[in-house]
C-alpha cells in the first residue's frame, strides 16, 4: 500500500492569471495497491458525482491509468482509497489535486520509472494549464510558464507570517464557464495594469512586506467578468478589507473568494466574509488556512 498526499491550491492571486499559484494546508489523500482483479475505488470527503461513477470516469484512476499506459503496465487489479478535503468545483485546485495524487501514486506503485518532471509535463497536459499543477507538486507559492510546449516554473516561499481565509459559498462555478466569459483581446493598459500588480505581488510575498496587497491584488482581466457570477462580489471583498484583510482575490476560477491575513485576525475576517455572503442570500462556509509549503508527499 502506497499513500500519497496533494494539496489544495489558489490560482491566479488577483493578478496573476493562469501564472501565479499558491498551495494550501488542504489536501486529497489517495492510498492505492495492486489487487488480484478488477478496480475497487473507496471514497470518502468532498464529492461529485464523477467520482461515484466508473472507475474509468474518476480523475484520479484517470490520472494514474495515462502513467501506466506510458509505461506500459497493465495491472490486474487496483485498490484506490480517497479521502478528500478539497470542496470540488470550487476553484481551489481540486482536479489539480487529483491528477498530482493519481500520477504520483502510480509512478511509486510501479517503482519510480519517471522523473518529477515528466510527471508535471502530463499532470499539465491533462489539467489544461500549470497554475495550479505546479504548486501542488512543489508547495509553496509557484510562478509557471510555457515555453514551445514545455513547462517552466519556479517556487517561492513567502516571507513573514501569512494567513489565509477562504469562504466557499454553497454553489459550483465550473471552470469552463467562467473561462467561456473572457474576452479574447486585453487592452494594452489593462495588460500594463496586471503587470505591474503581479510583479509587485510576487515580490511583496517573497520578502514578506504585506503592506500594499490589496493594491497589488487588484486585476482588469477576468475578475471583471467572472463577478457577475458571483452575488455580491464586490461588497464581500469590501467587507474583508475593512475587517483587516491585507489582500482579497476571487480563488482560481472562483466561486471562493481568498484573503491574505495577519496572524489574530483570520476569524474576523472570515465572519465578515460569511455574512456578507447570507446578505445577498448565498451561505458559504469559511475555511482558516496557511501556504503549504511541502507539495505532494508520500507518507
Amino acid at each position: 500500500m502506497i499513500r500519497v498526499r496533494a494539496p489544495a491550491t489558489t490560482a491566479n492571486l488577483g493578478p496573476g492569471f493562469d501564472t501565479l499559484g499558491m498551495a494550501l494546508e488542504l489536501y486529497l489523500q489517495v492510498e492505492a495497491e495492486f489487487s488480484q482483479s478488477g478496480i475497487e475505488i473507496v471514497f470518502s470527503g468532498a464529492r461529485d458525482r464523477s467520482i461515484m461513477e466508473s472507475p474509468q470516469e474518476n480523475l484520479i484512476y484517470k490520472a494514474m491509468n495515462f502513467v501506466f499506459r506510458q509505461a506500459r503496465y497493465s495491472p490486474t487489479g487496483l485498490y484506490i482509497e480517497i479521502d478528500n478535503d478539497i470542496p470540488i468545483g470550487k476553484g481551489l485546485g481540486s482536479s489539480a489535486a487529483a491528477i498530482v495524487a493519481g500520477m504520483y501514486s502510480a509512478n511509486r506503485l510501479i517503482g519510480d520509472p519517471f522523473l518529477p518532471a515528466e510527471l508535471l509535463h502530463w499532470a499539465v497536459k491533462m489539467e489544461g494549464h500549470a497554475d495550479n499543477i505546479v504548486p501542488s507538486i512543489t508547495g509553496g507559492l509557484a510562478v509557471a510558464m510555457v515555453y514551445e510546449g514545455e513547462v517552466y516554473y519556479q517556487q517561492v516561499r513567502p516571507g513573514g507570517q501569512l494567513g489565509v481565509v477562504v469562504a466557499v459559498p454553497d454553489f459550483i462555478l465550473p471552470t469552463e464557464q467562467s473561462r467561456a466569459v473572457l474576452p479574447r483581446n486585453v487592452p494594452m493598459q489593462n495588460a500594463v495594469w496586471n503587470l505591474q500588480r503581479a510583479c509587485f505581488l510576487l515580490a511583496s510575498l517573497q520578502n514578506g512586506d504585506f503592506s500594499n496587497l490589496a493594491k497589488a491584488m487588484d486585476d482588469m482581466i477576468y475578475q471583471p467578468f467572472r463577478k457577475v457570477f458571483i452575488p455580491g462580489f464586490d461588497q464581500i471583498l469590501q467587507s474583508a478589507i475593512e475587517a483587516g484583510a491585507m489582500g482579497v482575490a476571487l480563488s482560481g476560477a472562483g466561486p471562493s473568494i481568498l484573503a491574505f491575513t495577519a496572524p489574530g485576525q483570520e476569524m474576523d475576517i472570515g465572519k465578515a466574509m460569511q455574512k456578507a455572503f447570507n446578505e445577498v442570500g448565498v451561505s458559504a462556509q469559511v475555511l482558516y488556512l496557511k501556504p503549504d509549503l511541502l507539495g505532494v508527499q508520500y507518507y
